[in-house]
């Protein structure tokens, strides 16, 4: 029996990363990634956008309660996260530059809309 524990506590001692957390950046995932494939399987997508969606709302959570440390953690997590899914999923991180614009163009329409059916006095709201 106290074999085990000495074996134990010699792990514990050699190897100081086994026993304590480690914080993977946003860098060192992108090597570890880059063996990888770069388009992943659908579910492992799907995964990585919840986790994302989650830890956003654990970090306004953080943010709300004002504490820095966890917003620290959160988002290192959230850097990590979001490198994996640019690795991983690039069909995810794309930017769709013609709804960005289509949006745009929606929201001009919808000032002048209200511009020229209150005339000229829902312009003080934009």
């Amino acid at each position: 029996m106290r074999f085990w524990f000495a074996a134990l506590g010699l792990l514990l001692v050699l190897l100081p990363g086994v026993a304590s957390a480690q914080v993977v950046g946003r860098e060192e995932a992108q090597q570890k990634l880059s063996r990888l494939s770069a388009n992943a399987h659908p579910a492992e997508c799907s995964r990585l956008r919840r986790q994302i969606d989650h830890f956003y709302g654990m970090f306004e959570r953080a943010q709300a309660f004002e504490n820095v440390m966890w917003e620290d953690r959160l988002s290192n997590h959230l850097g990590m996260l979001l490198a994996m899914q640019q690795a991983r999923c690039p069909n995810d991180v794309r930017v769709d530059k013609t709804a960005e614009a289509f949006k745009q163009l929606l929201k001009l329409a919808a000032q002048a809309a209200i511009m020229y059916f209150t005339f000229g006095a829902g312009g003080a709201m934009f």
